[in-house]
């Protein structure tokens, strides 16, 4: 069996009770993780630090796997001797390390732990001078290598390497919050900041273009969970909004669509949190970001929710947001999400007051956010792939790679994008008006679809599909290849 050496910090300087808790809890994730991979291990605790027995050919695998435990500070792939005197543990260094320092600068860092007759430094000074034969010399500032020993007892643990944990607190420490995941940058990211905190996050989607969005939300979500919710299968909750869609056409104001959609979302995703004993929602707004996110806006959204509501990015730019997304993996499947856009309005507005957001939402079907709440679909986090498969099988012959002759190629993009650039003949129709158009120029025609990155087109052209047109969609940049 191989030794991982697994630091942790902030949990270390908690109350007696408190830290035994976290400690367990942060034992029984790594275990978990491993054991979800096929790894059998052994974990256990000692003044500040685990140790973690795994076999020695999944070493990359579980230090893989543990780097990503909330919780962990840093850890470190260990040899470990028994010593009686300094020397013994000067030989172990000299028989571990005076290949590998060879033609290299070294330094030594040595931590001790426990009562002894030597310190820290005279091991430092008593290992450097026995491999600086072995090697191009000590260079404290500057080394090509580092050599770290920890000494605990009668122990002492030899390594090379230091690698980063996402630190944080044991996931499941700090209670149960459901997240309002879109498939953008913005809230996957949220949601781990607050899984970084300890609190177990589940997932609640609002669609508007089934299935082309569930697909999108179900890859951002497997890229997350996946990666990081060890310890934890979340619950994803799927819910078919696609009626407010008409709802706020016929009955509110259009600049104020996109508050109002937020309001409606707070308001099923509250009752959706009760239900399930989550103690608050988590978003992923940024002050000032967008519309919709302005003080006055988020102020007029809330009120009326009787649960916290958690922003952890209120405060971060765009680019340090996206930055995140890069470092925990869901970068490469949020920039394939497009938001469907036939509920935002052009010229939203930036001051809505309560009163004002409470009389459009009174303008709504009363019982419309029931009719939501019935249609929720749950699943867990772990079979997102299996559906997203499943739902793949739908689609997947819904886009094609060029133009048939004779088709109508239709832009679903803005009018300022379109002016810019659209391919040769291709007529631009709003969203909202693109089965009035199609009806008007005849069913005996094929349509060819294309947006921004893939949503809109997709979900218009199986759209059109269903009521009976031959329609496909067809990715942008192979119209701008050709033309």
């Amino acid at each position: 069996m191989a030794l991982i050496l697994v630091r942790y910090g902030e949990v270390a300087i908690k109350g007696v009770g408190t830290r035994s808790r976290m400690e367990r809890l942060l034992m029984h994730n790594i275990l978990s993780g491993l054991r979800g991979i096929g790894i059998s291990a052994r974990v256990t605790r000692s003044q500040g630090r685990l140790f973690v027995e795994v076999p020695d050919d999944r070493v990359k695998e579980s230090v893989e796997l543990i780097s990503r435990v909330f919780g962990v500070k840093s850890l470190s792939p260990v040899r470990v001797y028994v010593f009686k005197e300094l020397n013994d543990i000067v030989n172990a260094a000299v028989k571990e390390w005076s290949d590998l320092i060879r033609g290299r600068r070294f330094a030594v860092r040595v931590h001790r732990v426990g009562s002894h007759n030597f310190t820290s430094i005279d091991v430092a000074k008593a290992v450097g001078a026995a491999l600086k034969p072995f090697s191009a010399g000590v260079d404290l500032e500057r080394p090509d290598i580092e050599l770290f020993i920890e000494i605990r007892g009668d122990k002492a643990y030899l390594f090379t390497e230091v690698i980063n944990g996402p630190g944080g607190l044991p996931l499941g420490s700090e209670g149960r919050l459901l997240a309002l995941i879109s498939g953008g940058f913005d809230s996957p990211v949220a949601a781990w900041f607050m899984m970084r905190r300890g609190s177990y996050v589940d997932a609640l989607f609002c669609s508007l273009a089934y299935p082309i969005d569930v697909i999108n939300f179900l890859r951002v979500s497997h890229a997350l969970f996946s990666r990081w919710s060890i310890g934890y299968d979340p619950r994803l909750f799927i819910i078919d909004c696609s009626p407010l869609i008409n709802e706020f056409r016929t009955r509110v104001n259009p600049h104020m669509w996109s508050v109002l959609f937020k309001r409606v979302l707070y308001e099923v995703a509250s009752r959706i949190a009760k239900t399930m004993g989550a103690l608050g929602l988590v978003t992923g707004e940024s002050l000032g970001q967008v519309s919709s996110q302005t003080l006055h806006n988020l102020m007029a959204i809330e009120h009326g929710i009787d649960m916290p509501i958690y922003r952890p990015l209120i405060g971060l730019d765009k680019d340090d947001i996206v930055d995140y997304a890069r470092r925990i993996g869901t970068y490469e499947e949020s920039m394939r999400t497009e938001e469907f856009c036939a509920i935002f309005s052009e010229k939203p507005r930036t001051r809505v007051t309560i009163e004002e957001l409470n009389n459009e939402f009174n303008k709504l079907d009363q019982g419309l956010i029931n009719n939501l709440l019935s249609s929720v679909v749950t699943l867990r986090a772990s079979a997102a792939s299996k559906v997203i498969d499943e739902l793949m099988l739908g689609t997947s012959n819904v886009e094609i790679d060029h133009v048939p002759e004779d088709a109508v190629v239709i832009d679903l993009r803005s009018r300022d994008e379109y002016e810019t650039w659209h391919y040769p003949g291709a007529i631009n129709v709003d969203i909202n008006k693109l089965v009035s158009t199609v009806e008007s120029m005849g069913r005996d025609r094929v349509y060819v679809l294309y947006c921004s990155r893939g949503l809109s087109s997709r979900w218009g052209a199986l759209e059109l599909r269903r009521l009976g047109f031959k329609a496909f969609s067809i990715d942008i940049s192979r119209l701008r290849r050709s033309s």
